[in-house]
């Protein structure tokens, strides 16, 4: 059976088993698909949908380009000293435990229920896996290939673009890639406790509407959301780094 068959396999069993415990439970809770079918026709066209769509992409645009910027950059530096690596390296494993969730009322308190305070969240959870993933490629680079270019005296800035930057880039991509889903879920969790405007407040708004096929509608495109952010950075990475030799290994398996 091809990959195609299996994952059409795979969605109509969810489906099949959505119904059923939906007709198991109550159907405030889980609604069934035809209703929710028939929420999804009447909701997609509305101005609100896509209102709420781009407003929780905006913020995470926004806080995916930030910590970005702060994780690569700083994963370089760390990475690229092992006294930097030796002195952050329980200050880094303690705030990237720390939920970003658990800094809303901080965060409400600095900015308000506003699009500045998902951006904030977002950049404050997303820079982690960036940073982690950055200092660990940075730090393992080959040893013969650190001693070679010591031998050809390049530069520093020679060496973080011949030598760090490429030996990097896998790991540093699959940060990347961890943290865009990661910037997804806090941009929707922050929506739904805080009522900032997305799609995290369109699900509160029909919870409280007693309208949960609507809500399930809003549920849906949050997961719709994460297949193709996941499935668009792993794209991008297969086609950036075709050239690596671990990009290699991957195609062959």
């Amino acid at each position: 059976m091809s990959a195609v068959a299996q994952r059409l396999a795979l969605a109509g069993l969810t489906v099949a088993l959505w119904e059923l415990g939906a007709r198991w439970l109550d159907a405030r809770a889980v609604p069934p698909v035809a209703p929710v079918l028939e929420a999804l026709r009447a909701t997609v066209p509305t101005s609100a949908f896509w209102t709420a769509l781009g407003g929780t992409l905006q913020s995470w645009a926004l806080g995916m380009l930030i910590a970005s910027a702060a994780g690569i950059s700083l994963g370089l530096m760390v990475g690229a000293s092992t006294v930097a690596t030796r002195m952050t390296g329980g200050l880094v494993d303690f705030l990237r435990t720390v939920p970003a969730i658990m800094l809303v009322p901080l965060a409400v308190l600095v900015f308000g229920a506003t699009s500045e305070m998902k951006v904030f969240l977002i950049a404050l959870a997303a820079t982690w896996p960036i940073l982690v993933q950055s200092a660990y490629g940075i730090g393992h680079v080959d040893a013969v290939a650190r001693a070679s270019v010591q031998v050809f005296r390049l530069s520093r800035r020679q060496r973080v673009v011949f030598l760090y930057l490429p030996s990097a880039l896998p790991l540093v991509a699959t940060g990347l890639r961890v943290a865009a889903t990661v910037a997804l879920l806090i941009s929707i969790g922050a929506e739904i406790v805080t009522s900032a405007p997305g799609i995290g407040h369109e699900i509160l708004l029909s919870q409280a509407n007693g309208n949960p096929a609507r809500g399930f509608v809003y549920v849906l495109l949050s997961g719709c959301l994460g297949v193709l952010v996941n499935q668009t950075f792993a794209a991008v990475e297969r086609r950036a780094i075709f050239w690596h030799a671990a990009q290699r290994r991957r195609d062959a398996a």
